[in-house]
């Protein structure tokens, strides 16, 4: 089969169907809530999924003309996006996706269904690190060709609770027109349509752990409150910190991370942690962009690469499956790589201040697609090029989680609003204020609205986005550094939640 003739060929006329109709012959009682303020990332669609996907034209396939058909239909869909309030992150997103090989060729007249801000931002308190490269099975679940029930790969669309709405796992959430270009019907959700079925599994299967958000009783100036109000770090001390790496492979003929890489890649975290990360310089940049010195370093202690199956494949959403593994937690820390990951998640930390200190649950969760020359390995041995795979391969996503492991927030913490949170660390609202606040608790980071997949200039707040700071999820190529403030958190931190730790680690 062949999408030249339909990229080709002259419209002149786009059946729109509206979403009503198109759902009517199956509309049952709108017995659920659709209110925008119930709405989180798990009311997911119910979708019926296909045991296989449909295939699909990719853009990879494409020839030059094809290509730019395809990249103008992503153009128009993304301006529309643009002009919305609360779109802002799905514009990001298929901005990344349209040039991307993997990325769904988008035949003419159909209908594609993107979550708002709101749901995004709730769906990064649960999927912690997503890969990026689902974002492109996530546009072919969401467009759905002719506006009928059945998307590009085969999903096919839930009963509606009513006119405008979509029946969701946790109840009815609205759609919304927001216009059409190039034959495509742009729809504005607040649930989500097309979760890609790692990350769906991930968010209906995880083990529950906690908040990732800031408590009242962390923002006290006795704890580890705002970076100003934090000493500064001796020049003479530096923490070296024993390390220790476990590679869970699905069998022993699994070689895909070996002891050698293990060591390349801690060599890397140790100079990310000295402020030598390389740097490469994009068209934005007026100078090299802050990369402090942490005095902080990791002493490799340990290797162990074990098989075990069901820690290479669920490791993310049961971490107890780690426990065996992360004995003695309270004298480590402790870099899990998970090899046959089922969840679609680059990396995963628990913060120090949210878990006792002997709790098992102190460790460095990354997959292997995240961890250094893991993908550029892969790709020699199979004769592939993995586009971001490729992205993550210098090895930065274990120096981002670390840096969770050390007490930072990403610097897209709670947004441009610095969201309130109630005691206990429930979060009240992630667009209300926090006593004036940065989200992260760090004075000399940005703020962000959401994360960046892309290394591009961007003011989401008013400034511009630090998309070259660890604690974004920029590309490696694009992250270089932390901040002073980020320093003097991460010192604090340690000292008051992993004291045995800090203690162990001081060198003065």
């Amino acid at each position: 089969m062949t999408f030249r003739s339909t990229f080709a060929r002259v419209v002149s006329h786009w059946l729109l169907v509206d979403l009503a109709e198109a759902l009517s012959l199956r509309e049952t009682s709108p017995a659920l809530l659709h209110s925008e303020a119930d709405i989180e990332p798990t009311n997911q669609a119910l979708h019926s999924r296909p045991e296989r996907h449909r295939t699909y034209r990719r853009v990879a396939e494409g020839e030059s003309v094809e290509v730019e058909q395809h990249l103008e239909a992503y153009r128009k869909a993304g301006q529309l996006l643009g002009q919305a309030q609360n779109m802002y992150h799905s514009g990001h997103i298929l901005r990344f996706v349209m040039s991307h090989p993997e990325a769904p060729v988008l035949p003419p007249g159909g209908c594609l269904y993107l979550p708002n801000d709101g749901v995004w931002a709730s769906f990064y308190q649960h999927v912690e690190h997503p890969f990026p490269d689902l974002f492109a099975e996530m546009i072919a679940n969401s467009y759905y060709p002719s506006c009928n029930e059945t998307s590009l790969s085969g999903l096919r669309l839930p009963a509606s609770c009513g006119d405008r709405t979509m029946r969701g796992s946790r109840g009815c959430f609205e759609v919304s027109s927001l216009g059409s270009a190039t034959g495509i019907q742009v729809f504005e959700t607040t649930g989500h349509v097309g979760l890609p079925g790692k990350w769906s599994y991930h968010i209906e299967n995880a083990r529950p752990h906690q908040l990732r958000h800031a408590k009242e009783s962390d923002a006290s100036p006795a704890r580890c409150g705002m970076s100003h109000e934090l000493p500064e770090v001796p020049a003479a001390k530096r923490l070296e910190i024993p390390t220790r790496y476990v590679v869970c492979r699905r069998s022993d003929a699994d070689d895909s991370i070996t002891e050698d890489m293990v060591r390349e890649q801690n060599r890397w975290a140790n100079e990310a942690f000295r402020g030598a990360s390389p740097w490469e310089r994009m068209g934005f940049d007026k100078g090299r962009p802050v990369s402090v010195d942490m005095q902080i370093s990791f002493q490799l202690v340990n290797i162990s690469i074990v098989t075990n199956a069901d820690c290479a494949k669920y490791g993310f959403t049961d971490t107890a499956r780690l426990y065996e593994y992360n004995k003695d937690s309270s004298k480590y820390f402790t870099v899990v790589i998970i090899t046959n990951d089922a969840s679609g998640v680059l990396g995963q930390t628990e913060f120090p201040f949210d878990i006792p200190e002997d709790s098992p649950d102190h460790m460095v969760i990354v997959s292997s697609v995240g961890f250094r020359h893991f993908a550029s390995h892969q790709a020699d041995a199979v004769g592939v090029t993995m586009h971001s795979s490729l992205m993550y391969d210098e090895g930065d996503t274990v120096v981002h989680e670390t840096g969770h492991g050390l007490g930072l927030y990403h610097t897209f913490e709670r947004g441009c609003s610095n969201g309130a949170v109630s005691e206990g660390g429930t979060q009240a609202s992630w667009r209300s204020s926090f006593a004036g606040s940065r989200g992260d608790m760090v004075d000399d980071t940005n703020s962000e609205k959401l994360p960046h997949y892309d290394c591009a200039v961007d003011m989401s707040c008013g400034e511009v986005d630090p998309v070259h700071n660890f604690m974004d999820y920029s590309p490696d190529s694009c992250m270089m550094g932390f901040t002073e403030g980020q320093k003097r958190r991460a010192w604090c931190v340690l000292e008051n939640h992993r004291h045995g730790l800090y203690e162990m680690s001081l060198k003065e």
